[in-house]
């Protein structure tokens, strides 16, 4: 039974106003031990964002480059925390950090699972999801095509992207503390960097003191 947790407001640094977006915001639920959804909600059209085109998801660096979802946890008062980069093409990224921009390196998580209101992305996540629960891939390119094709039969209002992860490794007892980012690049190349706080002059989401949100793992 999913319980739900928050929604929390994203705001832009000010070194980098957007032009056109109104508001991000982040809907977070847990949904059983170690099955965590975080819904990214932009209050503008998907054609008022510059996406990355959609590809079968797959491990991927450099994702923060264009748009791209973000989540950074770590336990209270430890120095080590993870990153997790959530790209509108499907593609995603999980690091590991020792302490702060130190010690970087891949960490092993179960893919997350990647889906937004972009029908192109939306086809190319379902359809790697269909295959890996035993579906042939033709069946399973058809079958999400169908569900795509009714996500774009109307008009649009907001671009969300809902990115699940489900891992064993965060259904430990015991509070995390989290960092919700956002790069948001719009169509006419306006890039703005959003957060939960920005603690310092200039944008940077690994910073400590940007870990301000309380979430509670439960049994």
């Amino acid at each position: 039974m999913e319980t739900f947790l928050s929604v929390v407001p994203l705001t832009p640094h000010p070194d980098t106003p957007p032009r056109a977006i109104g508001s991000v915001v982040c809907s977070i639920s847990w949904q059983g031990p170690g099955n965590w959804c975080f819904n990214y909600i932009i209050g503008e059209p998907p054609e008022a964002l510059l996406l990355p085109p959609a590809v079968v998801p797959a491990r991927a660096d450099g994702l923060w480059q264009r748009t791209c979802f973000e989540l950074f946890l770590k336990r209270p008062g430890e120095p080590g925390y993870c990153e997790f980069n959530f790209s509108p093409s499907g593609e995603w990224a999980a690091y590991r950090f020792d302490e702060y921009r130190a010690g970087m390196a891949q960490l092993e998580v179960k893919p997350p699972r990647i889906t937004s209101t972009d029908p192109a992305q939306f086809a190319a996540g379902m359809t790697a999801h269909l295959t890996a629960l035993g579906i042939d891939a033709e069946t399973a390119k058809m079958m999400a095509e169908m569900g795509a094709g009714g996500i774009g039969s109307g008009p649009v209002s907001n671009y969300a992207l809902n990115a699940r992860l489900e891992d064993p490794a965060y259904d430990s007892p015991g509070p995390w503390v989290a960092a919700i980012t956002a790069v948001i690049e719009e169509a006419d190349g306006t890039k703005s960097y959003w957060a939960l706080a920005h603690p310092s002059e200039k944008p940077d989401f690994h910073h400590p003191d940007g870990f301000v949100l309380d979430l509670f793992a439960r049994a």
